[in-house]
């Protein structure tokens, strides 16, 4: 069994933009307000409410990166024979079984993976170190042309194993024809 968990080197990457999103959003939102209150009655009341505005934005912050931290620590895809399990932070564990992947799909943050149970029933996020991905990747893509041809893994089986295959056995004479 293998376990897949978030690269730590890109944790840094989210919370700078963690804190871009909402600084940005705070300047924006404390412009916006002084610009229409500007040279009104209301402009007193800013004194008190930008303060508040900032706590707010620094608040939903620091819950942002808690939760940041969180996610790196508990989100994990742990890979046996039979298929996988997706351990993700306040949601219940997710079994897999390689049998049930029917597709993938590349977006731009990741890889969708739909089962017989749901399209997009989960995601493989880039957030994986990149050899990880791309090992988790070919992976579930093995799995589904497995899927496509189950007879194709057990006709391999059989000749590693030097048992005729069912084509062999279809031809008149079997094993005694000459080469």
């Amino acid at each position: 069994m293998k376990t897949y968990r978030l690269d730590p080197a890109k944790l840094p990457a989210q919370k700078k933009t963690i804190m871009l999103v909402y600084g940005i959003t705070f300047l924006l939102m404390s412009a916006l307000s002084i610009g229409i209150n500007w040279n009104r009655a209301s402009m007193k009341s800013l004194i008190w409410m930008l303060p508040l505005i900032a706590a707010l934005f620094v608040y939903s912050g620091w819950r942002a990166f808690k939760q940041r931290d969180q996610l790196w620590e508990d989100y994990s895809f742990q890979v046996d024979e039979d298929g996988l399990l997706v351990h993700l932070p306040k949601f219940p564990e997710l079994k897999v079984s390689k049998r049930d992947i029917t597709e993938i799909e590349d977006v731009k943050n990741g890889t969708y993976v739909s089962t017989t149970r749901g399209r997009r029933l989960f995601a493989i996020p880039n957030l994986l170190p990149d050899a990880d991905y791309a090992e988790l990747h070919a992976l579930m893509q093995r799995w589904i042309e497995e899927n496509k041809h189950p007879a194709a893994p057990a006709e391999a089986e059989a000749v590693e194993a030097g048992e005729q295959t069912a084509e062999e056995a279809a031809q008149p004479g079997g094993e005694d024809q000459p080469a």
